[in-house]
This record gives C-alpha cells, structure tokens and sequence, in this order.
C-alpha cells in the first residue's frame, strides 16, 4: 500500500555519551564536532549545566565556565546531528570565526564605539576629543594685537605700545612669542627692538621693566640708516617658559643711539601674537 509522506525509518539512531575525566581545568575535547553550546548536554556531577552560560562549545573544544576535577562525575550527551537553519547558533561565531579585516566601518554603527573609552592620547574635539587639553606641543590658546600708533624712541629701552598678555595654565607650558615691528631711521645710526615680560603691560614711553628676552645692547633687530632715511620691518620670533601659571605682559620696547628711530613712522601696522603651548 502507498503511502503519503517520508517513508517510516527501518533505523534509529540513539544520543551519544561521552564520559570526560576532568583535568582541574576548564578546557576539553569532544569526541564529535558540535556547532554550539546547544548542541550538547553537560553534566557535572549529575547536574545539567547551562548552555553559554556554564559552557561553551565549538567544533571539538568544549570549554567550562569553572574548573573541573578528576573526581568530579562529568559527562556530555550530544543532542543530536545540526539542522539546516538560515541563522546561525547562538554562540556560534567566534573571534578567530573572523577573518582579519573582515569588519569594515561600513558595518559598524557610529554609536557603537566610544573613543574616549577605546582610544588614548589626544583626539580631534570633532570626533569626541578633546582636543589639545594636553600632550606635548600642543597650542592651548592664542592672543593677537595690532598698533599702527607712531612712537619716537630714546636712547633707553622704552615701550612702544605694542603689547599683550596671555594667561597660562601650568608653570611648565610655555608662550610662543610672534612680532613685527615696523620701524624707521634716519642718518648712520642704529635703531633697536626688543621684547620684556613683565607683570604689568608697558605704555608707549614707559622705562623698561621686567625681563628683556632678547637682551643685550642690539635685541632682537637693528635698523640702520646708514647715510639716509631706512624704512623696514623688523620679525622677532621666541619660545618663553615664564616658570609659573598665571598672567605675563609682553611688550616691545626700543631705542636709539643717536638720530631720530620712530616705531610705526608713517602709520603702518605693528603686531604681536602670544600662543601658550603645553610642555
């Protein structure tokens, strides 16, 4: 007589046992292939444990959870042959399933990955960063000024009125100093700029005070007149480490030997930036 469906088995096949002897470790072979936790029984000391909770398995290798000893009564029943599914076991998939460079960033949300938690050192503020709040060389911050006001020298340091303050944070972080002084000078004679840190900023024609960075009798550039009237632009640039946190006043001063040294002869403009870097 026909029949309507699978034909009724003429053999069946019973679940296996494997009997394991534990070593006091957590790691053991199996004696068949197995996809998943699921695909297996374990019991130890007649208790079943819990998939991918109390074990873990994949292939051949049964890992436990928690150690196992040789007196422990341990033993695994496989549950049976894997099924076709169109997804994959739980616990099925593991790192070294992964091919190297498989994951790509295509395949990773933006939320799901925190920088500031994964990542050290200094990241960009636009990806979650924070910027240069630290790090070696880092510009913390930057103050910039202009003077186009005129100011005859004298044959001591004086103020040309070009100045600015910065305030840094830490005694080891330095300022990066930046200034062009425009200058004028007349006849054969020498006309001078340097740079003073000081706790106050310095007025046009005030006496120097504080620390000349440059020093010495020339500073940091020389207009030269030499037998006529000379134009110039005179660019100062130097890396000051105050020693201290706390607010500095830098200024340019200038002067003359002899003759007639004007800063900012014929309104030009004059300027110095003050950038603070981390040490």
């Amino acid at each position: 007589m026909s029949t309507i469906g699978n034909k009724a088995a003429t053999q069946h096949v019973s679940l296996q046992k494997q009997t394991i002897t534990g070593n006091g470790g957590t790691s053991y072979t199996l004696q068949q292939s197995v996809g998943s936790a699921l695909d297996v029984a374990v019991f130890v000391n007649n208790t079943r444990q819990e998939p991918t909770t109390a074990y873990s398995a994949s292939g051949t290798t049964l890992t436990m959870t928690g150690a196992v000893n040789a007196s422990d009564n341990f033993y695994v029943i496989f549950l049976g042959k894997a099924i076709t599914t169109t997804g994959l076991p739980v616990d099925a998939v593991g790192t070294s399933n992964i091919n190297a460079s498989a994951i790509t960033g295509e395949k990773i949300a933006n939320s799901t990955i925190d920088l500031t938690s994964k990542i050290t050192g200094i990241l960009p503020a636009a990806n979650g960063g924070t910027a240069g709040t630290g790090g070696g060389g880092k510009i913390l911050q930057a103050e910039f000024t202009s003077n186009n006001t005129t100011q005859v020298a004298t044959t001591s340091w004086t103020g040309t009125g070009l100045a600015d303050s910065i305030t840094i944070a830490s005694a080891s972080n330095k300022v990066l100093i930046m200034a062009v002084a425009n200058g004028y000078m007349n006849g054969g004679n020498y006309y001078n700029f340097d740079i003073v840190r000081h706790s106050s900023s310095l007025a046009a024609g005030d006496a120097e005070a504080g620390t000349r960075l440059f020093g010495g009798n020339r500073g940091f550039g020389i207009i030269y007149g030499n037998t006529g009237d000379r134009f110039q632009t005179v660019p100062a640039l130097f890396v000051d480490t105050p020693g201290s946190a706390g607010t500095f006043h830098y200024s340019v001063v200038h002067k003359h030997y002899s003759g007639t040294g004007r800063f900012n002869h014929s309104t030009p403009t004059s300027t110095i930036a003050l950038l603070e870097i981390s040490a």
